[in-house]
């Protein structure tokens, strides 16, 4: 699995396709409200999508018949795709989230040529113009469905507003789709979703389950806890620990860096040898943050966010949605890597227990006691793709089996011996940013990090970077 940004995707021109449906019925509103992820991200999005996306390759031309049959019916599987948003005022002023339901039971989708691309700029900016347009999470459909067809190998693409998705997600689709393309390709194939993919689990009823948790009380030991974390970040949410060179409140075009860390024989060193000193690999990750902050400004605490799944029921292992929390960490450079982890991991779970409370529940409960003083917070995340639905496999070694078709949830055993995506990626919108975030992927081909930051800052992130490598690579 590739992690990487829209300005960086190396797509060979072609050309481009799109279904959109023919016919949508009218839409009901779900009485339940948003959960706390989309009530923030849609308060914040300013009438922009953030989307995310996925793309595999699949050999020849599109075979557009079976392409639109997989779209249909996996569209139909998963609730969240039926999902939009809309805002209705409230008495003195104020507006209400709503979840609008559309009936996607029988839905059609018709094919259309987006045009004809003739290099990679063209696709990027193509495919750019169309999620944009598309992800809209205030109407329906709030994704893309397409392909950009060749004579040899073509690349089929799906994107969807954050509010109905997470990374997970992500894999979920890329896994899924294939499975019915490849089935729908077959002469005489009429495949039946229920028999080949596991119980999806219903996104809509998490949101419920959600909206029914009580909201904790002024003394929880949680909020108490989100409250010193805020305080030791000065009544702010935290943010990179080197100066940036940007005012506070000033936004800046984003700039994107995508690495590799370690190889595979590297990193399944790595792996070894932070399991000899027991500590988590991500603990060691979230230790070289800390330790690279010590070495460039001196300061001995770095302050972040870390995003938590919240998929904790089998059910939800193959729910297309957004299941994630936060939790806060303060990580404390100790003498090398492996001392520094150990600490971590201690206080990664005393962190884990913070995360039950959503983030919506913290600013109510701390109110005036948080003042943040820029959009964006430094946040890093860490995604194991091999233990993620369709796992992640050898780009040498495409077959091979996948360790998540394991999962009690999967009904069919023949998942086991799917073969798998061909290059599979995921994509990022690129749009402004006032801070820094990192994403860390493991999959069987190494260790990788791709990083969002403002532009102006790209020297000091860099600079950042080839020090935490520096300190990964160190046994």
């Amino acid at each position: 699995m590739h992690i990487t940004f829209l300005d960086r995707f190396e797509a060979r021109p072609g050309r481009i396709l799109q279904w959109t449906p023919s016919e949508i019925s009218t839409g009901s509103t779900y009485p339940v409200p948003p959960t706390s992820n989309q009530q923030l991200h849609l308060a914040g999005s300013r009438g922009d999508t953030t989307w995310l996306a996925a793309t595999f390759d699949v050999p020849g031309p599109i075979d557009t018949d079976a392409l639109k049959a997989s779209f249909e019916e996996w569209t139909s599987r998963h609730d969240a795709l039926s999902c939009s948003f809309s805002q209705a005022e409230e008495p003195g002023g104020s507006s209400a989230l709503f979840v609008d339901v559309a009936d996607v039971g029988d839905l059609r989708l018709r094919e259309e040529t987006v045009a004809d691309a003739r290099t990679p700029e063209q696709v990027r900016e193509l495919l750019g113009e169309r999620l944009d347009r598309w992800c809209n999470p205030f109407a329906f459909p709030a994704y893309f469905l397409g392909a950009i067809t060749r004579e040899d190998q073509s690349t089929v693409i799906c994107g969807f507003d954050h509010a109905i998705c997470d990374g997970w997600s992500m894999s979920i689709a890329i896994t899924e789709i294939s499975t019915l393309y490849r089935e729908y390709t077959q002469a005489n194939r009429v495949p039946i979703a229920s028999d080949l993919l596991p119980e999806p689990g219903s996104f809509l009823n998490y949101c419920f389950r959600e909206s029914a948790t009580a909201d904790p009380e002024p003394g929880d030991h949680r909020i108490a806890g989100w409250r010193s974390f805020l305080r030791s970040c000065g009544g702010d949410t935290p943010h990179f620990p080197v100066d940036l060179g940007l005012p506070a409140g000033t936004m800046s075009p984003q700039g994107t860096d995508t690495r590799m860390l370690l190889d595979t024989g590297e990193a399944e060193l790595f792996d070894q040898n932070c399991a000899d000193h027991r500590h988590s690999s991500f603990g060691a990750i979230l230790a070289s943050i800390g330790l690279a902050t010590t070495q460039l400004t001196g300061k001995r605490d770095t302050h972040l966010l870390f995003p938590v799944h919240t998929r904790r029921e089998p059910r939800h292992n193959h729910t297309f949605g957004w299941l994630v929390a936060n939790a806060p960490i303060t990580v404390t450079s100790m003498d090398n890597l492996h001392s520094t982890a150990r600490a971590v991991n201690l206080a990664f779970h005393e962190s884990l227990s913070l995360s039950s409370v959503s983030s919506r529940q913290v600013l109510q409960s701390l109110g005036p006691e948080v003042s943040p003083t820029r959009r964006d917070i430094f946040s890093v995340s860490y995604a194991d793709y091999r233990s993620m639905p369709g796992g992640s496999r050898p780009r040498t070694s495409q077959s091979s089996e996948s360790p998540s078709c394991k999962s009690q949830s999967c009904k069919s055993q023949s998942c086991e011996s799917q073969p798998a995506p061909i290059n599979p990626q995921q994509l990022s919108r690129v749009s402004s940013a006032d801070d820094v975030q990192f994403w860390f992927s493991r999959t069987h081909d190494g260790l990788a990090v791709r990083t969002r930051f403002p532009a102006p800052a790209a020297r000091t992130v860099h600079t950042f970077l080839e020090c935490v490598s520096e300190i990964l690579s160190t046994p």
